[in-house]
């Protein structure tokens, strides 16, 4: 018998508190399973004895992507109240109360799983907050204390421990072996979301902002194989597996003390628990692989390192001065200690190793499994009309200075940068959250920045099929000359009018929702004969900004229902 961890995450913190319970579990003496929701089939949710939930909110206090399908089946009505009568259920609800619509995903979860007639073993859904002076631990530490609590008294687990154990040796999810020593197959056991997967080719990268402009975009071709072909609509997303940069797998492999032969010596990487899923053996092969592949393709070595990532190497540490600097840092006492050390500075988990050699140099290589988090695909906006042939992406590089000597990089962005003709990358593609109407029904979409690309999904393929129909987008940059992305395209699509906004080629700085005002008249016209509205970008000023605007002239009342019924829709990013 097992307990079941479901998450739902974006950035990686939910997963990473489901693998902080699993390992806690496992020093109960409790077996558990940790599945992403929607890798996991709701069918099956009755059958289980208890089941954690730790979720986050993304956006506009919408489901995180990885959950959007399981919270669509779990919403049927067809389940009935009495779905869940037999399973116990907790909600641990991560966000940040400086954002308007706070843990709004934990609060839904919890309340729909109520319904479904789940024995709830809390009174109310815990909210973990990034502003409490502790951060999410604030809310972790005594949600996880009270459901510990609660499981060891329902007397389900014969096994099972009130107290941690500490003489218990945590098992890793996976271990390395030599091809020849490796067990007999298993059955084949592949997660729907990785089974989708497909390598595309690179037909072109092309920078489409100014040589002079700091700002590197990019707008990268990937050519679709008739043998293997994939289809998507204007708002879909393209979900990309990147690998880590070379200097940054060079840092770790010298911070670990791995040899030539260690990291290009074959292995094979198989399951230790049994209650792990299999991993993504097409990232790096499942018959053979090497060290060196699981460090480029695997490992998150870019990751700025969190608290889970201390306490691990804290657990396996024999260098008793590291030892409790580590724990220090992982401690909820620490935090300060711990975003100074990693977060201000946006330190590696690379850059990490190479700060604690006594412990670094002296790990197992299965304790990587443990200590090190996957590589996570990120999600893009697909720039292109729909094409059985080929799909665009626009993605602007992230680099910038901190404290730390080398330039700070995004990972995924460094890796679409440098994607040369002919690379083949990882991809599949997904619905995204913008749900557009019928192509002959008019739209006012906002998207300054690289927040245009669905745009030019959406008017690309109405341009073909739609061509009378009614479009207004707002698009926002620093300058005609230097970001004004597709310029020469959008003067030749009749279905959309294009009103830009560049914030530096004028004295008084200029944005998006500057320009709606001075369209007002327009706007609520266009609002009047029934058009929808859609947002695109960072997820900063910009969306209040433009929702301020539209209350200005439909009224308040009518703004709040718009974003109820989807007549104004979000799609944004921090």
């Amino acid at each position: 018998m097992s307990i079941l961890i479901l998450y739902g995450s974006e950035t990686g913190t939910a997963q990473d508190l489901a693998e902080s319970l699993r390992r806690e579990a496992q020093m109960r003496h409790l077996a558990a399973r940790v599945f992403e929701l929607d890798e996991y089939d709701v069918g099956n949710l009755l059958s289980e004895d208890v089941i954690l939930f730790v979720v986050s909110t993304t956006g506009q206090g919408e489901m995180p992507p990885n959950m959007r399908k399981t919270w669509k089946s779990l919403l049927r009505k067809s389940l009935g109240t009495d779905f869940l009568l037999n399973t116990h259920c907790a909600v641990l609800g991560l966000g940040d109360s400086s954002y308007q619509k706070y843990n709004f995903a934990g609060k839904k979860l919890f309340r729909r799983l109520a319904q479904l007639g789940a024995k709830m073993m809390t009174r109310s859904v815990f909210l973990a907050d990034d502003q409490h002076e502790i951060g999410i631990d604030g809310a972790f530490i005594p949600w996880k204390q009270e459901i510990w609590t609660r499981i060891w008294e329902m007397g389900i687990f014969e096994k099972m421990s009130e107290q941690i154990d500490p003489e218990v040796e945590i098992q890793t999810k996976y271990r390395l072996v030599a091809v020849e020593e490796a067990p007999e197959e298993e059955p084949e056991d592949v997660t729907p979301s990785d089974s989708e997967y497909r390598a595309l080719r690179v037909a072109s990268n092309v920078r489409v902002t100014s040589e002079a402009h700091f700002q590197d975009t990019r707008l990268v071709k990937f050519e679709i194989p008739s043998e293997n072909p994939m289809s998507y609509l204007p708002g879909d997303v393209l979900m990309v597996r990147p690998y880590n940069p070379q200097e940054t797998v060079q840092i770790a492999i010298e911070a670990l003390g791995y040899s030539p032969e260690m990291l290009n010596k074959t292995v094979k990487v198989v399951k230790n628990d049994p209650n792990s899923k299999n991993p993504p053996y097409f990232l790096f092969g499942k018959q053979k692989t090497t060290l060196l592949t699981l460090l480029q393709r695997y490992f998150d070595l870019q990751q700025i390192p969190k608290r889970s990532f201390f306490e691990m190497m804290a657990y396996y540490s024999k260098d008793p001065s590291e030892k409790e600097r580590l724990r220090e840092l992982s401690s909820p006492e620490g935090l300060d200690d711990l975003l100074d050390y990693a977060n201000r500075c946006r330190r590696t988990t690379a850059e990490t190793f190479r700060d604690f050699p006594a412990t670094s140099k002296h790990l197992e290589l299965d304790h990587l499994f443990e200590i090190l988090t996957v590589i996570r695909p990120r999600a893009f906006s697909i720039a292109s009309a729909p094409s059985r042939s080929h799909v665009e992406l626009l993605v602007a590089k992230v680099e910038y200075k901190s404290r730390m000597a080398d330039r700070r990089r995004g990972l995924c962005s460094t890796f679409i940068a440098r994607l040369k003709e002919g690379d083949e990358v990882f991809c599949k593609i997904r619905a995204g959250t913008f749900r557009f109407p019928p192509p002959d029904a008019p739209v006012i979409c906002i998207g300054p920045g690289t927040g245009v690309a669905p745009f030019r999904s959406l008017f690309g393929q109405r341009s073909e099929i739609s061509p009378n129909s009614t479009g207004l987008l707002f698009f926002g940059c620093r300058g005609e000359h230097v970001d004004f992305y597709f310029s020469d395209e959008w003067s030749k699509m009749e279905c959309v009018e294009v009103v830009a906004a560049f914030s530096r080629d004028t004295e008084k700085k200029v944005y998006v929702q500057h320009k709606m005002g001075e369209r007002a008249r327009d706007i609520k016209k266009m609002l009047d004969s029934g058009a929808s509205v859609f947002i695109a970008g960072s997820s900063g000023d910009m969306p209040k900004a433009v929702a301020s605007v539209l209350a200005q002239i439909q009224g308040e009342e009518w703004t709040k229902k718009a974003e109820e019924t989807g007549r104004i829709q979000y799609e944004t990013w921090s």
